[in-house]
């Protein structure tokens, strides 16, 4: 019986690009089922309250060229061939239940690789939307701890460590237990598409408008009838563009280097070129890294890097601003310089 050798090269290309551009099928619906918490890092975002979860692989790595890498030298070689000259595209699904909990899973990971092309994240809406009384339980230390920290967590682990599983367990010579080594993963676009995927609740009417909806999130007041609210938000599923305004809102205050969003902001200009988000495949909003990055400019140490002590906060942001528009130009990225901001 012929082997897969036995092809013509061409053919096992074909075969080979197949495998490695695969994409899995997401799960139906968010279930905790075979999903696990990935508390193996030190977090900046406050998961406190709510923790994304992830799928429980049998495997480390998600990775659709592992398993041709390993089969034996010639398909290796064959295969290394191929993924030298293919844009890294990820896709992610994070399918987010009732307002409140994140399950994320990979469906696409050709290759193992610090430097993408595109990071697509599909935003599967599922469930009821947020009540009242939930968004009051989000409230803690520094404000809301809810959907927008959760999707957080879940960049900046990646950006750190890439698409892997939970760290293995390891110890240095002197048995205490080693952490990951920063991978600096870098993304030239990353693109969130929102769609709602709840097929047995309606949109809420229209004069039940974003507002409101922001309300329930805020943890405002308590509604005059609570027993009412909760029976509307029950009846009714969020609409998706709702959700990207509530997270574009998020990401424009982590990004904008101020007192208490600096230590939270920094590294996304430095490891993001673009964002991108749409709704049900088409653009709505963009993020404007590179302009954002140009304007920013601070006169007074009790506006930005509060995390800092206050004598050298200025200077630190003005040092940490010029390294970052050289690293977005090394890295090719969308860079804007300031007219007034000297390049060497």
């Amino acid at each position: 019986m012929p082997s897969l050798m036995d092809l013509p090269l061409e053919i096992r290309a074909i075969i080979f690009k197949e495998v490695i551009n695969g994409h899995r099928t997401p799960p139906i619906s968010p279930s905790k089922l075979n999903m696990v918490h990935l508390l193996d890092m030190e977090y900046k975002a406050n998961i406190s309250r709510f923790q994304p979860y992830y799928e429980q692989r049998d495997t480390h790595s998600p990775s659709n060229s592992l398993s041709l890498l390993l089969t034996s030298r010639q398909v290796s070689t064959e295969t290394q061939w191929i993924l030298n000259r293919t844009n890294n595209n990820y896709v992610l699904d994070i399918s987010v239940l009732n307002d409140l909990d994140l399950f994320a899973t990979w469906v696409s990971v050709p290759q193992l690789t610090t430097r993408l092309s595109t990071l697509h994240v599909d935003i599967r809406l599922f469930g009821h939307m947020i009540t009242s009384k939930e968004g009051r339980n989000q409230i803690g230390c520094g404000g809301r701890l809810g959907f927008h920290w959760s999707f957080y967590a879940i960049l900046e682990r990646f950006l750190r460590y890439g698409p892997v599983g939970v760290k293995k367990e390891h110890t240095n010579d002197w048995g205490d237990p080693c952490s990951y080594g920063n991978r600096k993963i870098c993304v030239e676009n990353l693109i969130l598409d929102f769609h709602s995927a709840e097929t047995e609740l309606p949109y809420p009417p229209d004069n039940l408008e974003y507002g409101a909806w922001m309300d329930k999130h805020g943890g405002g007041s308590q509604p005059i009838n609570e027993q009412e609210e909760e029976a509307e938000s029950l009846a009714y599923k969020t609409r998706p563009e709702w959700l990207l305004c509530y997270l574009e809102n998020c990401l424009e205050f982590i990004i904008d280097m101020s007192y208490h969003a600096a230590e939270y902001g920094g590294f996304i200009y430095k490891r993001i070129g673009t964002i991108s988000m749409l709704v049900d495949g088409r653009l709505k909003a963009t993020i404007d890294l590179a302009g954002i990055l140009a304007r920013l400019t601070f006169s007074s140490p009790a506006d930005t890097m509060g995390h800092l002590q206050s004598e050298i906060r200025l200077s630190k942001f003005w040092k940490w601003k010029k390294a970052t528009l050289w690293r977005r130009e090394a890295l090719g990225f969308p860079v804007v310089w300031p007219q007034d901001m000297e390049r060497e």
